[in-house]
C-alpha cells in the first residue's frame, strides 16, 4: 500500500510490471489533467522529474524487459495489452483515429465503464484520486517524484550481469543505478512488502496517450 502524507492511498501489491503501467497512467493523465500554467519553478521541476522518471520506466518495460523483475515473456504480454487498451479507446470514442489529447479527455471521464482489469481504467481511477487530493499541484508531484524515484531503485538490483554489461556504454540509467547498487552490495531487489510500504509512517498510456 502506498500511504503518502499528502493523504493519497493506493494498493502496490500487484506485479512491478503492471504497477508501473498503471502509475505511468495516472502520472500521465494527472500531467494532462493539471496543466502547469501557474507552478513555481521548484513545482515545474517536481512536475518535470516526475514525468521522465516515469516515462522512463515506462520504457524499460518495452526496451530491456530481461533487466526488470518479472519474466521477459510476462513483461511484454502486460506490455501489449496495454497497447491494445490504448487502441481501443478509438472504438469505444467512435473514431477511426484519435489524438493523445482526446484520449485522455476520455479516459478521464466520469461515465466510462472499465473492465475490472483495465490497465487504463485502473491508470485513471488513480489519475481522478491524485485530482482530488490536489489541493496544489506541487504537492502531488512531489509525491509522484519520491514514488518513481522508489520505484527505480527498486527494480535496480539484478543477478543479470551479462544483461547490464551489454548496454553499460549506452549509459542506460537503470544500468548506472545498478552498478551504484552492486558497489554498495545491494545485490538483490526487497521483498514486495517492504517496497512502497508506508502503511505505519506518520507522516509512449503508451507514447500515443502522452500529451
Amino acid at each position: 500500500m502506498w500511504d503518502h502524507p499528502d493523504r493519497v492511498r493506493w494498493p502496490t501489491d500487484r506485479t512491478k510490471t503492471e504497477t508501473i503501467l498503471v502509475w505511468h497512467i495516472a502520472t500521465t493523465l494527472f500531467h494532462h489533467t493539471k496543466r502547469p500554467s501557474q507552478e513555481n519553478n521548484d513545482a515545474l521541476k517536481e512536475r518535470w522529474v516526475a514525468l521522465d522518471l516515469s516515462n522512463y520506466c515506462f520504457r524499460l518495460l518495452k526496451r530491456f524487459p530481461e533487466l526488470l523483475p518479472e519474466e521477459v515473456e510476462w513483461t511484454e504480454k502486460m506490455y501489449e495489452s496495454l497497447r491494445e487498451e490504448i487502441y481501443g479507446i478509438d472504438r469505444s470514442s467512435g473514431q477511426k483515429s484519435t489524438a493523445a489529447v482526446d484520449r485522455c479527455d476520455y479516459a478521464m471521464k466520469d461515465n466510462v465503464i472499465w473492465d475490472e482489469n483495465s490497465l487504463v481504467g485502473k491508470g485513471a481511477m488513480l489519475a481522478k484520486l491524485l485530482v482530488f487530493y490536489a489541493d496544489n499541484g506541487r504537492q502531488v508531484w512531489a509525491m509522484l517524484t519520491e514514488f518513481w524515484a522508489e520505484m527505480l531503485l527498486f527494480i535496480a538490483p539484478s543477478d543479470n550481469v551479462e544483461g547490464h554489461k551489454e548496454v553499460l556504454e549506452k549509459g542506460e540509467l537503470i544500468t548506472q543505478v545498478w552498478a551504484l547498487l552492486t558497489h554498495a552490495g545491494i545485490l538483490t531487489r526487497p521483498k514486495s512488502t517492504e517496497h512502497l510500504n508506508h502503511e505505519n509512517e506518520s507522516n509512449e498510456v503508451t507514447e500515443d496517450l502522452i500529451v
